[in-house]
């Protein structure tokens, strides 16, 4: 049975990953902030019959909370597969942006990815295909005008991380690669985006439409499998076409 680990699995991309994997035969460890919405997850694994989840509680910024997260991860036999999807979103422009705001959004996006990364090698060296999978951003490859300088420069330090991991935990045969989605339709973009946002969004994209979490999901799928097993520090744009 594999053990996939998805942090931030109770909505988006995370969600997606969660209904994409439990086709398989699966341990599925995710973590999110609401005990609700981890035991809803947990009732759509059970139904399956043939994957089970964990599902831990985990704010990022109670320490408790991700110290527990931590410990009880590398209690698990083995991780093939950690799917770094949590992360904040933020439109602050560069005027209004504090060092607060700044450090508690690159805390998220980057340093809670590294941290996972590092604190459960030993976890990976016991699988046959382990792989670490980022969640980055198009923000992350090119500029964006709606979204905050802060937030851009987390996914573009998540990518660089990506390439670095690749290279330095290739000597325990772990897999580090990193999907870079454009506008996704999940529920924090839904939140934020007008019919119009919309309209003016989609005449941008070559497919003229958005992505969904699902489709994002499918390539992370592939990064996790053995169909992957020599593509190492990859980026993967998944972004409609847009340059």
């Amino acid at each position: 049975m594999k053990t996939i680990v998805i942090t931030g699995a109770t909505s988006g991309i995370g969600l997606a990953c969660v209904k994409k994997f439990i086709k398989d035969d699966c341990l599925i460890v995710g973590t999110g902030r609401s005990v609700m919405k981890l035991n809803y997850i947990n009732k759509i694994v059970s139904k399956t019959k043939k994957s089970k989840f964990i599902g831990i509680k985990c704010n990022f910024f109670n320490s408790k909370e991700l110290n527990n997260l931590i410990n009880k991860l590398k209690k698990l036999k083995k991780i093939d597969t950690l799917i770094n999807s949590a992360g904040l979103s933020a439109k602050t422009k560069v005027e209004r942006l504090n060092l607060n705001e700044w450090n508690n959004l690159m805390y998220v996006n980057v340093t809670i990815p590294f941290l996972m990364s590092k604190k459960l090698i030993k976890n990976f060296t016991k699988s046959k295909n382990a792989s670490i999978i980022n969640i980055s951003s198009i923000a992350g490859r090119l500029r964006s005008i709606s979204l905050g300088c802060h937030y851009t420069t987390s996914k573009s330090a998540l990518i660089g991380m990506t390439r670095h991991l690749a290279m330095e935990l290739s000597k325990y045969k772990i897999r580090v690669n990193c999907v870079a989605p454009s506008q996704t339709l999940t529920p924090m973009l839904k939140k934020s985006l007008t019919e119009m946002g919309k309209k003016k969004l989609v005449e941008k994209i070559p497919l003229r439409r958005l992505s969904t979490a699902n489709e994002q999901a499918e390539v992370i799928y592939f990064l996790a499998s053995k169909n992957s097993s020599y593509v190492n520090g990859a980026i993967f744009d998944v972004n409609g076409g847009q340059l």
